[in-house]
């Protein structure tokens, strides 16, 4: 009998939190991936614990990171191959996708931080204010245009009101507003939600 065949990129887990290692352990074994505690990966995976001392990536033939937004702009300094830069709640399938696009050679951003490495020559243009929310802040800005109660919200989400509550606090905080309809208003505006 013959071994199969790994198509599938090795990936080296290197997350400074035991139970997110074993997480993301469970999830790319279940897809098929190879994971290897040996430094001879395709793509090493790694938090913003690894943001104190960067330069440790350079030899790494790609790399996928999670957490900071500030790994896209470093990872293309650092990384010769392929990278990703995730948020840490980031979705299984932008997970996996990151890990084939960095393995690939490519450079991977969630929806939310395309346009972090545009060019710098057009500063012409007036930029918007860096604003970064989950894609769930997202759908609960969506949700509260469509003048939803934080009940039903919840509902449609499928997760507990204070949930929602917590979700709206933090939009509050950071789209720099004191109410539903400043956040709604201030969404519209930076192009995150229309109506």
């Amino acid at each position: 009998m013959t071994a199969p065949l790994t198509l599938l990129p090795s990936v080296r887990i290197a997350v400074a939190n035991a139970v997110m290692a074993a997480g993301l352990a469970a999830l790319l074994t279940s897809a098929g991936f190879p994971v290897t505690p040996e430094p001879e990966e395709d793509v090493l995976l790694v938090d913003d614990s690894w943001l104190a001392d960067p330069e440790a990536l350079t030899d790494a033939p790609a790399v996928v990171a999670l957490g900071s937004p500030d790994w896209a702009a470093l990872l293309p300094e650092l990384v010769a191959g392929g990278w990703a830069a995730l948020t840490a709640d980031a979705t299984p399938a932008e997970l996996l996708a990151g890990v084939l696009g960095a393995a690939a050679g490519l450079a991977v951003l969630p929806p939310g931080q395309v346009g972090v490495l545009e060019n710098p020559d057009d500063a012409g243009e007036p930029q918007p204010p860096d604003i970064a929310l989950t894609p769930r802040e997202l759908d609960v800005l969506n949700l509260l245009a469509l003048g939803l109660s934080n009940k039903r919200a919840a509902r449609d989400l499928g997760v507990s009101e204070s949930t929602v509550k917590f979700h709206v606090a933090s939009l509050y905080s950071k789209l720099g507003v004191q109410s539903r309809a400043g956040a709604v208003a201030r969404g519209i505006g930076l192009g995150l939600v229309s109506v």
